[in-house]
């Protein structure tokens, strides 16, 4: 368990893990509750007492394209915030804060802190995202790319995560902000406020995304649709130009003895040029109908 004394923070915070949670004595209420929350967890969420309260966050983050789950437990109780994490993301957090102390503050808005550091940069990264899935339309156009659909079940799960993250982290804040047991402040109240509304921004940012990808799903089902309709009205049209001549290579194809063009010494050649004339007529046909 690593203890940090933040300069200006009236309170003390621990970091510690699942295990050691479990080892931890003191005067803790509702422990046990925490401990099961924690062990393992499986979604954001904020339980507020008379005495305490505590909860649960889970982020989708993203390397190289994969998801690396994040997910820490936080308890605040008069004087003392603990962190449960097993990764070192708010190892981190804490690190950077040693080295420029918020200042005069809550153990509260210490731990707003640390929710407002986990959404900083998300700004940027959803324009990223919404930048590639542009250049992905706009490839599109061009030419159809290869494994489109694996590309774009990627940014529907992608997108999926962080929509359920950003919900949880909204519940989280509406939570803390209009608990009437925890001892608030107007302007701590005021700030998780503000809070989960930025997380909400984020939220409708991300629902625009989904839809984005769902258009962009739609615009390639579009092409795909184009290019079998053109390829069968192509088919189409060199059937219809074939047609012509099969029905003469059907009809002198009977062999009747009596056929009068069997025994004239031009009636191959004449057969030649009458289907290649039928040929030139109907393509001439069809370039004024536009349909080649």
């Amino acid at each position: 368990m690593q203890t940090y004394h933040l300069a200006g923070t009236k309170g003390v915070v621990h970091l510690l893990s699942v295990s050691e949670l479990k080892e931890l004595e003191g005067d803790y209420p509702h422990k046990r509750a925490f401990y099961r929350s924690v062990n393992p967890i499986q979604y954001g969420r904020a339980e507020t007492f008379g005495e305490c309260f505590f909860g649960t966050m889970k982020m989708p983050h993203y390397a190289k394209g994969k998801a690396v789950p994040a997910a820490f437990g936080f308890y605040q109780k008069e004087g003392e915030l603990l962190l449960v994490e097993e990764g070192g993301l708010l190892k981190k957090i804490l690190g950077k804060m040693e080295e420029n102390p918020p200042g005069d503050c809550s153990l509260n808005q210490l731990l707003l802190l640390i929710f407002e550091a986990l959404i900083e940069e998300d700004v940027i990264y959803l324009q990223q995202q919404e930048e590639k899935l542009s250049e992905l339309e706009e490839a599109l156009l061009k030419q159809i790319p290869e494994q489109f659909y694996e590309t774009v079940i990627q940014y529907r799960k992608r997108f999926s995560n962080y929509h359920s993250y950003y919900e949880q982290l909204m519940n989280i804040g509406y939570s803390i902000q209009s608990a009437y047991g925890l001892k608030l402040t107007k302007e701590e109240r005021a700030l998780w406020q503000l809070y989960a509304k930025h997380a909400e921004r984020l939220y409708h940012h991300v629902g625009r995304l989904r839809e984005y990808v769902v258009q962009i799903r739609e615009l390639y089902q579009a092409l795909i649709a184009v290019q079998q309709n053109k390829a069968m009205s192509f088919l189409t049209v060199v059937t219809t130009i074939f047609l012509p001549l099969t029905l003469i290579a059907g009809w002198y194809g009977m062999n009747f003895p009596n056929m009068p063009e069997f025994g004239w010494d031009y009636a191959y050649p004449a057969v030649i040029v009458v289907s290649l004339c039928i040929i030139i007529w109907e393509i001439v046909y069809f370039r004024k109908k536009k349909m080649l």
